[in-house]
């Protein structure tokens, strides 16, 4: 008997990026970071309706179940304080998303 992808991923402790994307915050996080190679917080939250803390919220969930993953941000020499920490999706996971959603939108007409 064979195990599904998302079954082993659950047991390692890991999470598939299609178990949380019931939340739409959640998905609208995957969407934008799909499209861009890495965004920080309040990148996201510009192009999000939810609140900076609800985004950071999920941010911290979805890094937690190794769905997106964190780097510091680098300093610009000029800006005072902690460069902020940017966002990206894992090289399969940035696939598999843009390969569902890419297929998932409507076709226009030629």
């Amino acid at each position: 008997m064979s195990t599904s992808p998302a079954a082993l991923l659950r047991a390692t402790g890991q999470s598939h990026w299609l178990d949380v994307i019931a939340d739409p915050v959640r998905l609208q996080i995957l969407r934008s970071l799909s499209q861009i190679p890495d965004a920080t917080a309040t990148e996201l939250a510009d192009r999000s309706p939810a609140s900076h803390q609800t985004l950071r919220r999920h941010l911290e969930a979805l890094e937690a179940m190794g769905v997106i993953r964190s780097r510091p941000g680098a300093s610009d020499g000029e800006t005072s304080g902690r460069p902020a920490t940017r966002f990206s999706l894992p090289p399969n996971v940035r696939e598999s998303v843009c390969s569902v959603l890419d297929n998932s939108q409507p076709r226009r007409a030629a």
